[in-house]
């Protein structure tokens, strides 16, 4: 995961952007797709601007995707962690810098990007219901009914509540996820409440894709028996959107695992001081099990026995040189004595003022 290729969109108030290559194929093949219903059997002259319309669509959510990683940029801000990075793939990920996070700091987080999308599908829920109420035009739930400004509109509005319902699920990576096991953290422990909600959502993520299945192998039935434009089928779009479905549960359920994966890595303790997405979703980050949320724990101490070590090889080797001068000199063993007892005596007593010379 963190090897895919991203494009570096700029850096702002300290936060990276970067941009999956992934998800811009995958808007590609959509808008392929969309071409090739608009341009199928009984498709009607204008109905080319629906693919150029659903490709616009797309662009739109994008950014809808970014300000809803803006949310939880700015609620982390608010709760003392600082936000790194933002990567706007097939789910938006937002990346910390978490100094002893909280459980309510992973649930206040968590319940920011939804809020976003909510107050977006509120401001625009007017031209949903201006285009319901048009007559004589083609489906609203169609590639067609994106073609006006109205319906356009109303489908922003339309998908960003769809957006907020499905964060607000309890299926990893929405935020609902981090919510339930931030609720569970409280009662059962930060290592068994993960353990518990990444069940959960894996458990209903095979219950969606098996779902998706059924309508990858039905529609298309119903679609060879009918002679409908499929540029003004609901049915066609939903069967277009299945296989982003599929996706989606497949990124859900390896994201789960990697939930599992840090807490049994970094431990019970560690772990819950994360903030945001495994460091391994990052791109250009190596996951590891010293790795909190692209906040490094600092190696620990060298131990005494290794500190005596270092000083001892250290006296040994100007040991050797000061015997070298001794012998080139002609000073003799009792200068060596005097100066070798110098520097043993200087190690032990003032270690710290050696070692800033």
């Amino acid at each position: 995961m963190r090897n895919r290729p991203t494009i570096y969109l700029g850096t702002w108030l300290g936060v990276e952007l970067r941009l999956d290559v992934m998800v811009l194929a995958l808007i590609g093949l959509l808008f392929l797709n969309s071409l090739a219903d608009v341009s199928g059997k009984h498709a009607a002259a204008g109905d080319i601007w629906a693919a150029v319309a659903h490709l616009v669509l797309l662009l739109v959510m994008m950014l809808c995707m970014f300000l809803h990683e803006v949310g939880h940029a700015v609620m982390a801000r608010a709760r003392g962690h600082r936000p790194t990075m933002i990567l706007l793939s097939f789910v938006g990920l937002t990346f910390f810098d978490a100094k002893k996070a909280r459980a309510s700091d992973e649930l206040w987080i968590a319940l920011s990007g939804p809020l976003v999308n909510l107050t977006l599908a509120l401001l625009l829920s007017p031209f949903f219901f201006l285009a319901l109420a048009q007559r004589g035009g083609p489906p609203l739930f169609s590639l067609a009914g994106m073609a006006t400004w109205q319906g356009f509109l109303a489908w922003v509005a339309m998908l960003n509540l769809v957006v907020a319902a499905l964060n607000l699920s309890p299926l990893w990576p929405a935020d609902g996820a981090r919510a339930v096991r931030a609720w569970l953290a409280r009662r059962r422990g930060y290592a068994a409440g993960t353990l518990r909600a990444v069940s959960i959502s894996h458990g209903l993520w095979l219950m969606v894709a098996g779902l998706s299945v059924v309508f990858l192998t039905v529609i298309p039935l119903v679609q060879a028996l009918s002679s409908a434009n499929r540029a003004r089928s609901t049915a066609a779009l939903l069967a277009m959107y299945q296989f982003v479905v599929l996706l989606l549960a497949g990124v859900g359920i390896y994201y789960g695992w990697a939930e599992n994966r840090r807490v049994r890595k970094l431990g019970e303790a560690l772990a819950a001081e994360a903030v945001g997405p495994p460091p391994e979703f990052k791109p250009g980050t190596k996951a590891a099990a010293n790795v909190v949320n692209t906040q490094t724990v600092p190696p620990a101490e060298p131990s005494q026995v290794d500190a005596i070590k270092d000083k001892a090889a250290e006296a040994v080797s100007t040991g050797k040189t000061m015997w070298k001068i001794a012998k080139a000199s002609g000073k003799g063993a009792g200068w060596f004595a005097r100066q070798g007892a110098r520097v043993v005596g200087a190690l032990l007593t003032n270690p710290e003022k050696k070692e800033d010379k």
